[in-house]
């Protein structure tokens, strides 16, 4: 059974204008409760026994969270303002150590099942797909017969649109350790990598990565304030 999760919470959040001037992007709130509060009450409930968050701007405030949670464990990337959630991934490998987890973003609103349905699936490498969901900023997501990551793009021209990437996925450590091997000799050429490519990379060339689409799952990544109104309106009931 899976124990530990990774949630990358490094970036600046510079597209929420005022909301991120005294909290980071986790800390945004939802009808009243931040982002990575919500998501740790979810991954405790369902058995999560170690949280690691990958910081960087105003770590102090992710830090704080462990007076209450005791589960949380801070790993904070110095080089957070010049790159990208692949190095946040990257950055966290001695805190991760040997242990499999679930790793997920820290602007995402989400229902239990998102996770149980993780938890549940027999495959040790799984990226969560939904049928499409966002208005904006959407990752679309491409598999073969077998379900196996084929593609994924921002842009719908480029692939053979199956769902959208929700941001939360179960991953082995042995995978893991593949793809740190794999993105430590492009790290300096790709600091902004997002962590997405890395998996697809891996999934194309290395070890195939499982796709598994959960239909009806109420979630939503808030990126902005317009996603941020969006999700207060229509999600967030779903997502506590």
């Amino acid at each position: 059974m899976i124990k530990t999760a990774m949630i990358m919470a490094a970036g600046m959040g510079t597209r929420f204008g005022h909301y991120t001037e005294l909290v980071p992007k986790g800390f945004v709130e939802v009808q009243g409760c931040p982002m990575i509060i919500r998501s740790i009450e979810t991954l405790v409930s369902c058995g999560i026994k170690r949280i690691v968050i990958g910081t960087g701007y105003k770590k102090e405030v992710y830090e704080a969270l462990k007076a209450k949670y005791p589960q949380i464990e801070c790993c904070y990337s110095p080089r957070y303002a010049e790159t990208n959630s692949m190095y946040t991934l990257y950055n966290s490998r001695q805190a991760i150590g040997q242990d499999d987890f679930l790793l997920l973003e820290s602007d995402l609103i989400f229902e239990k099942k998102a996770i149980l349905s993780l938890l549940a699936c027999k495959q040790p490498d799984v990226m969560l797909i939904s049928s499409l969901t966002k208005f904006q900023d959407q990752y679309f997501v491409e598999y073969d017969t077998n379900h196996v990551l084929t593609n994924c793009s921002v842009k719908k021209e480029e692939l053979d649109i199956k769902g959208e990437l929700v941001g939360i996925h179960k991953i082995s450590n042995s995978f893991y350790q593949q793809m740190c091997i794999d993105y430590q000799q492009i790290v300096e050429e790709k600091p902004k990598l997002g962590y997405e490519y890395e998996l697809l990379h891996m999934s194309q060339s290395v070890l195939p990565v499982h796709v598994l689409k959960v239909e009806n799952l109420k979630w939503y990544e808030i990126d902005d304030e317009q996603d941020l109104d969006y999700a207060e309106k229509h999600m967030a009931q779903y997502c506590i």
